[in-house]
C-alpha cells in the first residue's frame, strides 16, 4: 500500500502512527515535500519539492538488533538504484548518507516501533530522502555548498513515479540479505565507503577522537584506527572528514 501526499511535515511521523496501529509490512508513505523532515539525532532537514521522500514499513527478523544493519542495507540499496537509473556513482557515508562529489544527495533514518498489545510484531520505519529533481538553489542558502541533486548531475528530471518502486524493491532485497548473506552485503557496502582510509574526526557527546576510517567489521560496526594504531568501534556519534577543504555537513537533504 502506498499513501501519497503532496506535502507532509514528516513521512516517518505518519508511518509511525500507522505502525502503532499494526499496518502491514510493505506500507509506504510518500510525500512530495516535507516541512519537518528529521535525520540522525532528531536534526531537522530541508526537504524541498523534487524528492522522493518516503518511509517504508518493514517487519524484519530479528527486528531491534538488526536496526543498524538495516540502515547500512538501505544505503546500499539507494546507491545501487541511483547508479542503475542514472549511471552516477554515489558513495555511502557512514552511517546514513549518500554523497556525490563530496556533497550530500540522500539521507536515511531508520526507527523501530512496537505496536501496543501482546504479540505485536516490531515494525521498522525505513525513512529515505533523495534529492532527485530538486535543484541546489531550492535549498536554504547555508546548505547550498553542502548538498547536490541527481538533476544537477544528469541535467534532466526523472520520473519519481517510476523511481519509487525501484527504491522500495532494492531496499527490501538488501534488507533480506542481512539474514541470508550478511557478509556479502557488508562487503558490497565497503566497496562504496566514502570515508574509508581517510582521516576523520569522531564526536560522541563531548568525546572527540581523531584517526583513520577503517571500515566495517564482520558485525557491521564501523571502526576507527587512532594515531597509536589501536582500532576502536564507533557505536554512535558523528564521523566527519578531518580535511576542512572538503564540504562536510551534519544537516543536508531531508529525511522522514
Amino acid at each position: 500500500m502506498i499513501l501519497a501526499y503532496d506535502h507532509l511535515d514528516s513521512t516517518n511521523r505518519v508511518a509511525r502512527e500507522l505502525a502503532v496501529e499494526g499496518c502491514a509490512a510493505g506500507t509506504v508513505v510518500l510525500a512530495g515535500s516535507q516541512s519537518s523532515g528529521r535525520g540522525q539525532y532528531g536534526r531537522l532537514f530541508s526537504s524541498p519539492v523534487g524528492g522522493p521522500y518516503f518511509t517504508l514499513v518493514l517487519v524484519p527478523d530479528p527486528p531491534l538488533t538488526a536496526l543498524p544493519l538495516i540502515t547500512l542495507a538501505t544505503g546500499l540499496a539507494c546507491r545501487e538504484t541511483i547508479q542503475a537509473v542514472t549511471g552516477l556513482e554515489p558513495l555511502i557515508k557512514w552511517p546514513n548518507d549518500l554523497y556525490l562529489d563530496h556533497r550530500k544527495v540522500a539521507g536515511i533514518l531508520c526507527e523501530s516501533v512496537i505496536p501496543p498489545g501482546a504479540g505485536g510484531a516490531t515494525r521498522v520505519l525505513v525513512g529515505v530522502g533523495v534529492n532527485v529533481n530538486s535543484r541546489v538553489n531550492d535549498f536554504p542558502g547555508e546548505l547550498r555548498p553542502l548538498v547536490t541533486t541527481v538533476r544537477e548531475h544528469i541535467r534532466a528530471p526523472l520520473s519519481l513515479q517510476d523511481l519509487l518502486p525501484r527504491f522500495v524493491h532494492a531496499i527490501s532485497d538488501q534488507v533480506a540479505r542481512i539474514g541470508d548473506n550478511r557478509a556479502a552485503m557488508l562487503a558490497d557496502w565497503q566497496r562504496f565507503d566514502y570515508l574509508a582510509g581517510r582521516e576523520v574526526v569522531c564526536t560522541v557527546g563531548t568525546d572527540v577522537r581523531e584517526g583513520v576510517a577503517a571500515g566495517l567489521n564482520e558485525e557491521g560496526r564501523y571502526r576507527l584506527r587512532d594515531p597509536e594504531g589501536c582500532v576502536h568501534e564507533v557505536i554512535g556519534g558523528q564521523l566527519r572528514l578531518r580535511a576542512a577543504s572538503l564540504p562536510e555537513d551534519s544537516t543536508g537533504p531531508g529525511r522522514g
